[in-house]
């Protein structure tokens, strides 16, 4: 689900050229169901902290940003808050 209002998105996309296209993109991904709960509330999981991705994980639900390390799973649950493959 989107989290931020038009006005938002519009400034983002003044900073980060295409930065809208990219948000959309994970808005519009079939992801898996988690395999702990069954939520169909989930997001696909990206590792390194940069304002891009920052900025994208905070303006849809259907992106989740973790530390640069391993991945600790390929998606995350925003309702059980667990990590699954």
């Amino acid at each position: 689900m989107i989290k931020v209002d038009r006005t938002t998105l519009d400034q983002l996309e003044q900073k980060y050229p295409d930065i809208g296209k990219q948000i959309f993109y994970f808005e519009q991904a079939a992801l898996s169901t988690c395999a702990h709960c069954g939520s169909a509330d989930t997001a696909d999981v990206q590792c390194g902290v940069i304002g891009r991705t920052i900025h994208i994980a905070t303006a849809t639900t259907k992106f989740k940003l973790t530390l640069n390390r391993p991945e600790p799973g390929t998606f995350f649950c925003n309702r059980c808050d667990q990590f699954f493959d």
